[in-house]
């Protein structure tokens, strides 16, 4: 769910709302009539001691969780191989973070809290049983260490060295080697330019090659993993993908060696969601954590060589050639400010910032971009942008020279109508949905 950015109230006409725009200032500040100093640095000291009491019970509902998650999956593990073991406590931790989800919000409990909990209750398991049964519990905590993301997964290597030192040196192996990738990266691109499938080659001590899939989406304020999973072939990885973009789009679209490290940098996933709440559910939820863990081995793997390549379009720049290519078409009619409303068009068009993607125009982008608009803006202007908004769509999809047949599919979300695969809820349109174009 994107933060609310409401557009500040303009010195031009046009972007001023019809309302007062003020904030109380005796609300958000002292003024003097208000409490002393000594009043708010007490209102600071409840709110720190609050905030400590929230995350210890945030911390003991997570680690109640992760005792029972270690403690069951210790029971199914026995004689399983490793790459069960694996895939096992995904689905576990996934089953935790949409369990998670349903707390009320100032009782979130967030992916962070769930690593560290995991961490410790797996290490406790091993140490509990060190000289006896302890192959089982050890297995789940290196589980933890190849699928949990950096630092957490680093913090789960630092257990088991520190339980050989101390418990366990005559017991316990050596931490297994964690995932690697052991083949060139592979990624292909659909034919608006806003999908990517990004496919690697994986291993992890003496499992199988497999090849993880991931599906990203950059149509909305954020790349969005909207898919992501193994696959025995890159063959049959690609086929998941283009299955899940739709055969318009993915048209003719084969796997080839990344050759933009830049990009796929900017692309893939990172721990920006691991602070808040996970904001996805079941298979997401399954993959959430392994998803970010591979993401990190990819992007070490791939190395950058020279300089970006450039290439991109900024939303100044943006603004200036769609206002004139606009002027040029000699339509009539056209607003006093367009300049001002172009600019405010451009700036939120692209909300990544990554502006290798600024021009590439889907369907699905279109429709994601209308309600943006109209929750970001005063009324009037918000009218104003989405009037544009057709004429925008044609100028991007003549620029990137979008065969016709696709970019007139772009058209009629930018007249309003609400795309079939986008239903919003009471947060807004779901920005994890795999849309098939």
């Amino acid at each position: 769910m994107p933060v609310s950015r409401k557009r500040k109230k303009k010195s031009g006409k046009s972007f001023r709302s019809t309302g007062s725009a003020r904030i109380d200032q005796g609300t958000y500040g002292l003024d003097p009539g208000g409490p002393d100093h000594r009043d708010f640095a007490a209102v600071l000291g409840e709110f720190a001691a609050n905030r400590e009491q929230d995350d210890r019970q945030r911390a003991a509902w997570a680690a109640s969780r992760a005792t029972g998650l270690v403690t069951d999956l210790v029971r199914v593990v026995a004689d399983q191989p490793d790459v069960v073991v694996e895939d096992a406590l995904c689905v576990r931790l996934g089953a935790l973070l949409d369990e998670a989800a349903g707390l009320p919000v100032d009782e979130v409990v967030g992916p962070r809290h769930l690593a560290e909990a995991v961490v410790k209750a797996a290490a406790v398991a091993v140490e509990e049983t060190i000289g006896d049964r302890w192959s089982a519990p050890w297995r789940v905590l290196t589980a933890v260490a190849g699928v949990l993301p950096n630092p957490h997964g680093e913090a789960a290597v630092a257990e088991i060295n520190r339980l050989r030192r101390t418990v366990g040196r005559r017991v316990l192996p050596a931490a297994p080697p964690g995932p690697k990738i052991t083949g060139p990266v592979l990624w292909t691109r659909d034919r608006y330019g806003s999908r990517f499938g990004v496919v690697a080659p994986v291993t992890a001590g003496d499992q199988p090659q497999r090849w993880y899939l991931w599906d990203l989406d950059a149509c909305g304020h954020a790349v969005f993993v909207v898919h992501s999973g193994f696959h025995h072939t890159s063959e049959a990885a690609l086929a998941e993908w283009q299955a899940g973009v739709g055969g318009i789009a993915a048209a003719g679209t084969v796997l080839a060696p990344v050759d933009d490290p830049w990009l796929l940098a900017e692309l893939m996933p990172n721990d920006r969601d691991m602070f808040g709440s996970a904001e996805v559910s079941g298979a997401l939820s399954a993959e959430f954590f392994r998803t970010k863990r591979l993401a990190q081995a990819v992007t070490r793997a791939v190395r950058h060589r020279g300089r970006p390549p450039g290439g991109g379009l900024d939303a100044a720049t943006a603004a200036a050639e769609f206002a004139a290519w606009l002027r040029a078409t000699g339509r009539g009619g056209l607003p006093a400010d367009l300049d001002e409303l172009a600019r405010e068009l451009a700036e939120s068009w692209c909300l990544h910032d990554i502006e290798a993607l600024f021009t590439a125009c889907s369907p699905h982008r279109v429709a994601l971009f209308v309600p943006h608009v109209r929750g970001y803006y005063f009324d009037d202007v918000a009218e104003q942008l989405v009037a544009l908004l057709p004429d925008w769509t044609r100028w991007l999809s003549e620029r990137n020279a979008t065969p016709p047949e696709l970019a007139d599919r772009c058209l009629p979300y930018a007249e309003g109508q609400p795309h079939p695969q986008l239903t919003p809820d009471d947060t807004g349109p779901d920005y994890d949905a795999r849309v098939v174009e």
